[in-house]
């Protein structure tokens, strides 16, 4: 798919500059590789991940399935310093970076969003990396890194944590990772977490209700003070738990769920539950293991919406125009504007998924054990929203089966992105060029393309996703 310039150099192989950790902790910038992708970058998609086409299916199923569905894909591509054809025996298993070039050509063809995962070990952590890096060069939108305290996974020390990290932002800064973890918090504590968080751009708790749902599970997340209700783990339970333990960390979140369960009910309440705290996406773990209910499912709630910043000369009558979207949708999603002739320069709109209201509560049915008190926490709302939304008389007469409503909080996210100085996306639109967004963003057109990964100033197209850089 030549637009998508999905291009792959092996002469980064041999690049020996390697940054020193705390130069590694200012290298959160923007994945998008060039002015035609960063419009692709921006599709937002919930991700199915996939192990081994053997154990999976078939790269045609695989694709057509999540393209149905318009979910993205997570494959793997080596373990340790082991390209996937040393376990896989299937002949579309990654054999190295010529192979990854074919197979993100053949899922973008079909709309899926390209995205790869590896085990990293942490024995040989420059090997890796550069293996790692040769993976995002043939063609992967963003990395995931499975980090977990188990055998066959990171058995490295946290220096090998930071030489790994190191040597990866140095061959790409502008490279998206996500490290998936396993999402019980004494296994959190297991690995070196503070390494590879402040590599990251992103931490996926692995969060497996069904799998964690034992008394030995139950006795450490008690031990560990996130006490669980007398219904048991539930995926509120464990989000809210995981959410807890990593909240230290000025990181995206984007859970990983079971694809294995079968629950119809508890796998909304998974997505709602991960959604309401302001995680854009999901994923599940695995393909091979996810019925197509659980991909409707994530088909039918959409990712958050991304964020944009009211800059001079902006309007809503404008911004409904670029977006495509009625003026009415952007009132609706967000609430907090007063006055849609008095907008304020730094302002943060929620930019919407569509020409359709925002959603702003979630069904939840009452389990045995359950109280107000313990939903309010699970679902991470203060207890008196649920009695007002819900216009409850008597807290203390909720009754196991009865129905409530979880209001969904729709300004934490904005918040958030106000005080942390969140890069914004722009859509360019007819009539803009690099010299005039220099000129509103008060930035050089060299920064602008330089953050962007833009090689022809002259060549933007309109509908194209750019990032402001934000230094």
């Amino acid at each position: 798919m030549s637009s998508f310039g999905l291009f792959f150099n092996p002469s980064f192989l041999f690049n020996d500059n390697v940054h020193n950790s705390q130069t590694l902790l200012k290298h959160r910038l923007n994945n998008v590789k060039h002015t035609e992708a960063s419009s692709m970058q921006s599709e937002q998609k919930h991700l199915l991940w996939v192990w081994q086409f053997s154990e999976d299916g078939t790269k045609y199923e695989i694709r057509d399935k999540l393209a149905k569905y318009n979910l993205g894909v997570v494959l793997k591509t080596h373990d340790g310093t082991d390209w996937m054809s040393e376990f896989d025996p299937s002949s579309d298993a990654v054999t190295g970076p010529e192979k990854i070039h074919q197979l993100a050509q053949f899922f973008e063809s079909g709309g899926v969003p390209f995205h790869t995962w590896s085990v990293p070990h942490g024995v040989n952590p420059i090997e890796e990396a550069n293996m790692t890096s040769a993976a995002y060069e043939a063609g992967s939108r963003s990395i995931y890194l499975d980090v977990e305290h188990a055998r066959g996974f990171w058995r490295g020390t946290e220096q090998a944590a930071y030489q790994y990290g190191e040597r990866l932002r140095s061959l790409h800064p502008d490279l998206r990772i996500t490290t998936s973890i396993d999402g019980r918090p004494w296994n959190i504590d297991a690995i070196p977490i503070d390494a590879f968080a402040s590599l990251s751009d992103a931490l996926a708790p692995q969060l497996y209700w069904e799998t964690f749902s034992t008394w030995d599970n139950i006795y450490r997340y008690n031990d560990h003070g996130y006490y669980v209700p007398s219904s048991g783990i539930s995926p509120s339970f464990i989000i809210q738990s995981a959410y807890k333990k990593l909240q230290q960390y000025s990181t995206a979140i984007e859970p990983v769920g079971e694809g294995g369960a079968r629950n119809i009910v508890e796998w909304s309440e998974f997505i709602q539950s991960s959604l309401s705290r302001n995680s854009e996406t999901v994923s599940a773990w695995r393909y091979g293991t996810t019925s197509q209910n659980i991909m409707k499912v994530m088909s039918n709630n959409d990712p958050l919406p991304k964020f944009y910043k009211i800059q001079a000369g902006d309007s809503l009558y404008g911004l409904s125009n670029q977006w495509g979207i009625s003026l009415k949708t952007i009132l609706d999603w967000n609430p907090d504007i007063t006055n849609q002739n008095m907008l304020s320069i730094g302002q943060i709109l929620r930019i919407p998924d569509g020409d359709h209201p925002m959603k702003r509560d979630v069904a939840h049915t009452i389990q045995r054990g359950e109280n107000l008190y313990l939903i309010a926490n699970n679902w991470g709302v203060d207890v008196k929203e649920i009695i007002a939304y819900n216009q409850i008389r008597n807290p203390n007469q909720i009754y196991v089966g009865d129905v409530i409503n979880i209001p969904l909080n729709q300004t934490t996210n904005i918040n958030t992105i106000q005080q942390n100085n969140v890069n914004y996306t722009y859509k360019i639109a007819p009539g803009d060029n690099l010299w005039n967004l220099s000129k509103m963003w008060n930035v050089s057109i060299n920064r602008i393309m330089e953050y962007n990964n833009i090689s022809n100033a002259n060549l933007i197209r309109i509908g194209t996703i750019i990032k402001k850089p934000n230094y």
